[in-house]
């Protein structure tokens, strides 16, 4: 069990009961000092693991605990998580990559709160923890990367709002004074490879200059600790400019405790502290290793190497033991607001039931996400929404996929419904022919597919990957599709005699040049989860309006001869993102249709478009505003995502970057305002010496087709100096 207290005596027990650690009328620092005051030092060394072992003695009974849950995006398999008996599923929502793509920040929150209350469930029942690994809000930096299926996508503005929603949603909710479950913001930090050329995660030092880290790497991270107050954040496996991240002191005690205010516990990623000296070679002794994870602010290891080999670090004072309970205070105080050591009875969520767990609402939501993650990139001539009249081919490795639309780190889910089950589930006429699998070695299924395409009125050709393509531990080394499947989609193509229709199920970047040029109608999916078939389905026949954006770019494949994996600089040749990238992307972030057409027209400004003073902007406190009215001018009802870019005339600044997003739905000719207010960081840059500058020079702010164009005079305004000063980095 993953909070043994069936077994354990609790503060319900005599003499416990009595002792101030169990006085709920105390103060957490009170608390938490008195309980580790009653731990010996062998006590202590047992906690600092994931597996901790329970202690009951005279002085202090507390249970085990299983501090590794996953909940990427909903309730997972992990070694704190069982499923069975009363709690057989739990909610599969889509993959994050997915759920990036809604633009969605109410849509996130509801998400996490969901997540949050069927890991209390399982935890209530004894079938799972209150840590949870999650959320991975590292920057999809490169296409190749494996696990960039499990972010929002490539921009740190995008990616720090799903941080703070889901975080918000997970930890908090009816009882103020306690945790609903704990996050963990992964993975810290300039983590985006698994194993490239020879070199894996476990051994990558990834060079970062300062401009990167303050503009892309840091945001999310910063978001989830001041915007939403995380309660952990994980260290991850790579180096960072020579020193491991689990023992990077700089990054994870002046950044994140000291600049930011963290006041949460730090967890390695499960094995990184052993990296410190045997793959990063950082450390020669065990005893200097555990000194440099612990004094480095780490202070949990996923993992053995603490327990086995911190009573040697004592002994050989490379610690002390004030080193030992700082590291107890942080995991204590945690599992106090978690209500461990509080009466059940006192406990809101203590007496959520089993029933809730895929109860209709979750599954709702669900469904919702898949169809509001849903991309139309291409409707050539008006080939979409088909007509459930029409007899199908559906054709493709994707076709009746099932788990795939799950992508990585999934629980057991109530059902998946196939993008086959979804639009048999509408009566229409649909043959389905796979032509090949996923990695599509064989052409032996092409013939049955292509005979198909013949002798149907529209074809629909599900491609992509999988898991197996791409996941933890493996980068891909092409941005092309696996094996033949573009032959098997050129052959369909050609012998199609009506509309060919792609949907594109993957959570990496494909080239899909060809498709683009020669398909009438793509839509890209992510990997939409337990829902996912239903919601392709009725968007692609009519009963759904997609609205999603593209949470990532899509570039030619000769991209990834053009720059090194290895290279963290996003201004790097050709660049990288929507925000740099100078080359011509196949599809860019933020890239998305709709069946119908919507109208933008700027209602007001407090910014002139002839001149403003940015010294009076930032000391006077103004906020600049803007406000546009959205109209839909078409004939069906759907969602759109007003997107807000900035871009500029100062040398250095992005091509354009994110400032502000809101999702709407509107009805056929109606309209609604959408107000974006900002802070004058809008206007600022980073410059190479670290420092966010707002400069003189033409701005212009981009909400749909419309450009606000911001004349700023004066001298530069330093809004932030860099935070990783001289002489303050350790390296």
């Amino acid at each position: 069990m993953c909070l043994d207290v069936a077994a354990t005596p609790t503060c319900a027990d005599s003499p416990y009961s009595g002792f101030p650690y169990c006085n709920v009328t105390l103060d957490l620092m009170t608390r938490t000092k008195d309980l580790i005051s009653r731990m010996t030092v062998s006590n202590k060394i047992s906690q600092l693991g994931n597996g901790a072992p329970g202690v009951t003695s005279d002085n202090v009974s507390f249970a085990d605990y299983q501090w590794w849950s996953e909940g990427l995006h909903g309730v997972a398999g992990s070694p704190g998580v069982h499923f069975g008996g009363k709690l057989p599923y739990a909610t599969s929502y889509p993959q994050v990559t997915t759920l990036g793509a809604t633009f969605n920040k109410s849509l996130w929150l509801e998400m996490g709160n969901y997540i949050g209350i069927e890991a209390r469930a399982f935890a209530n029942q004894g079938q799972a923890g209150l840590t949870y690994f999650a959320p991975n809000i590292n920057i999809y930096r490169d296409p190749r990367w494996g696990r960039g299926q499990e972010t929002p996508g490539e921009d740190p503005y995008l990616s720090a709002n799903y941080a703070e929603a889901f975080v918000r949603g997970m930890q908090t909710g009816d009882d103020p004074g306690h945790f609903k479950v704990i996050t963990t913001c992964k993975h810290y930090d300039a983590y985006d490879l698994e194993n490239w050329n020879g070199t894996d995660r476990h051994h990558f030092d990834a060079k970062v200059a300062d401009i990167d880290f303050i503009e892309t790497y840091l945001p999310a991270f910063e978001s989830c600790v001041r915007n939403s107050h995380t309660g952990s954040i994980m260290c991850s496996y790579n180096a960072v400019n020579g020193v491991p991240s689990c023992a990077n002191d700089f990054l994870q005690n002046e950044i994140v405790r000291n600049q930011w205010g963290f006041e949460g516990y730090i967890v390695s990623d499960c094995g990184a502290i052993s990296d410190i000296m045997n793959n990063h070679k950082y450390t020669s002794t065990v005893e200097d290793t555990v000194a440099a994870g612990l004094k480095g602010g780490c202070d949990l290891d996923c993992g053995g190497f603490y327990s086995k080999n911190t009573q040697a670090a004592l002994d050989k004072k490379t610690i002390a033991e004030d080193d030992l309970d700082l590291a107890m205070w942080r995991l204590f105080s945690h599992r106090i607001r978690l209500g461990e050591f509080d009466p059940v009875e006192d406990q809101p969520y203590r007496q959520i039931t089993p029933d809730v767990v895929c109860s209709q609402p979750h599954l709702d939501l669900a469904l919702s996400a898949a169809r509001e993650g849903v991309v139309l990139l291409k409707n050539e001539n008006g080939a979409l929404p088909l007509t459930t009249k029409m007899k199908v081919a559906l054709i493709g490795p994707n076709a009746n996929a099932t788990t795939t639309m799950q992508g990585n780190y999934k629980g057991t889910a109530p059902f998946l419904v196939s993008p086959l089950m979804g639009i048999q589930k509408l009566g229409v006429d649909v043959s389905y022919a796979q032509g090949c699998d996923i990695p599509c070695s064989s052409t032996s299924g092409f013939e049955a597919a292509v005979d198909l395409a013949k002798s149907s009125d529209v074809s629909i050709l599900v491609m992509g990957l999988d898991t197996g393509q791409a996941g933890e531990g493996h980068d891909r080394s092409v941005l092309t599709f696996p094996g033949q499947q573009e032959a098997l989609i050129q052959q369909v193509k050609n012998a199609s005699k009506g509309h060919v229709i792609m949907v594109l199920m993957t959570g990496q970047p494909l080239d899909i040049s060809w498709e683009k040029e020669n398909l009438d109608g793509i839509l890209w999916v992510g990997y939409p989860g337990q829902s996912g078939g239903q919601a392709i389905a009725e968007v692609l026949f009519g009963q759904y309006n997609p609205g999603g954006r593209l949470p990532y770019t899509m570039y030619p494949a000769d991209y990834v001869n053009q720059i090194s994996f290895f290279e963290m600089s996003m201004r790097a040749s050709p660049g990288r993102t929507y925000k740099f990238y100078t080359g011509k992307p196949v599809y860019l972030f933020g890239d998305g249709l709709s069946y119908t057409t919507f109208e933008y027209q700027w209602m007001s400004s407090n910014y002139s478009r002839e001149s403003f003073l940015a010294t009076k902007s930032v000391t006077s406190g103004d906020m600049p505003s803007f406000r546009v009215k959205v109209q839909n001018t078409g004939h069906m009802a759907g969602d759109t995502v007003v997107l807000a870019y900035v871009n500029s005339t100062t040398p250095g600044a992005p091509l354009k970057e994110l400032i502000g997003f809101d999702r709407i739905n509107l009805e056929p000719g109606k309209s609604q305002e959408v107000f974006f207010g900002f802070p004058p960081q809008i206007f600022s840059t980073v410059t190479e010496t670290g420092c966010r500058v707002i400069h003189s020079g033409k701005y212009w702010v981009t909400v749909g087709d419309l450009h606000h164009v911001v004349h700023l005079h004066g001298e530069p305004v330093v809004l932030k100096r860099n935070p990783f000063k001289q002489g303050a980095r350790s390296e």
